[in-house]
């Protein structure tokens, strides 16, 4: 076994540790745990068995297994990247509501502020 797959896999039981913790923290789901396990276990498996990759190299048309490897990282990357962006845009949508709402609030809370002094201020008609 060469260096770089026994480094492979210390990083991936070092980030499947992580996931642990974060379940048990529930700052994740169990579906994302189970995915983030998946993705740990598939890397520790590679990198423990490159030949397993040449599996795949013929159907796709492929030279190399490690190549398959890599194209599926860059296309998994891509689509956690895509759902980043979308879960930013979620939150950043969400926060201008609140921020609206909150500004609204306050307003309100203000001409009811100045209403009140107006009144003391400037009472109605005297007789």
């Amino acid at each position: 076994m060469e260096i770089i797959q026994i480094l492979i896999i210390i990083f991936a039981l070092f980030a499947f540790s992580r996931s642990v913790l974060r379940i048990k923290e529930k700052s994740i789901t169990k579906y994302e745990f189970l995915f983030w396990s998946a993705i740990w276990v598939i890397v520790i498996i590679v990198a423990s068995l490159p030949s397993i990759t040449d599996f795949f190299t013929k159907p796709l048309g492929i030279a190399r297994g490690i190549d398959v490897a890599i194209y599926i990282s860059i296309i998994l990357l891509f689509y956690l990247n895509f759902r980043l962006y979308v879960k930013t845009e979620q939150t950043n949508q969400e926060l201008t509501k609140i921020v609206r709402e909150l500004a609204k609030e306050k307003l309100n809370q203000s001409n009811q502020d100045i209403k009140k002094e107006n009144k003391i201020i400037f009472p109605k008609e005297i007789d």
